[in-house]
């Protein structure tokens, strides 16, 4: 419920329903007005009045954008939140995946085939990139926003992630992972051999005794 001070502070500055409508400037008026309403409909209208009830336009998604900046095509999600902070919704997560997963395959060509590293992400961002492309292909026409939803929670379980978005997020650093490598070449020889046993674990003989507190 609003106070009255609440009421005359939005009143202020609400466009009133009526162009006839005399907002009220104290408190007192406010309680007049309302005490002289015949009914519980006029009340409610003037708190209409009062409060500058306007119809709100439904949100429209924002363009998502490609990795290499296209527009994509939003899917269709009606939801509003992803109910963690700063991780805002995706509307086309799935053309963005398919597009950023095989950027990311792309860029691995430049890094040997040899590399531990190379193979490993290949690996995960090829099933991965399969995941995607199965649900992308399963869009039908018309297809209501519960069905969108559905088809992106199969596809966050088969991920092993608990929202798309994180996904995404994860697609995006592994992508920059992989330019920045190729950048480094990090896998040639290093410039400064290391010294010998500079890498070996510091071991203690089993035949070392400490002293018992």
């Amino acid at each position: 419920m609003c106070s009255t001070n609440a009421v005359l502070l939005r009143a202020r500055y609400a466009t009133s329903a009526s162009p006839s409508f005399q907002v009220p400037k104290t408190e007192r008026e406010v309680a007049d007005m309302l005490a002289k309403a015949g009914s519980g409909e006029e009340r409610k209208k003037i708190f209409e009045a009062l409060l500058g009830v306007q119809e709100v336009a439904a949100k429209v998604p924002p363009k998502a954008r490609g990795p290499a900046g296209v527009h994509l095509i939003p899917i269709g999600r009606t939801k509003l939140t992803t109910d963690q902070t700063g991780v805002e919704v995706h509307h086309s997560p799935f053309e963005y995946l398919s597009q950023t997963y095989q950027n990311t395959l792309t860029a691995l060509e430049n890094i040997p085939p040899s590399t531990v590293y190379r193979q490993a992400v290949h690996s995960v961002t090829q099933n991965n990139l399969q995941i995607i492309n199965k649900y992308l292909s399963a869009a039908a026409p018309g297809e209501s926003a519960n069905a969108v939803e559905d088809r992106v929670r199969a596809a966050e379980k088969e991920l092993g992630v608990d929202l798309i978005e994180k996904a995404v997020e994860q697609a995006d650093d592994e992508h920059q992972l992989v330019l920045k490598m190729i950048e480094f070449k990090a896998w040639e020889e290093l410039e400064e051999k290391p010294v010998a046993g500079q890498w070996d674990y510091f071991e203690v003989p089993s035949s070392t005794s400490y002293p018992r507190n």
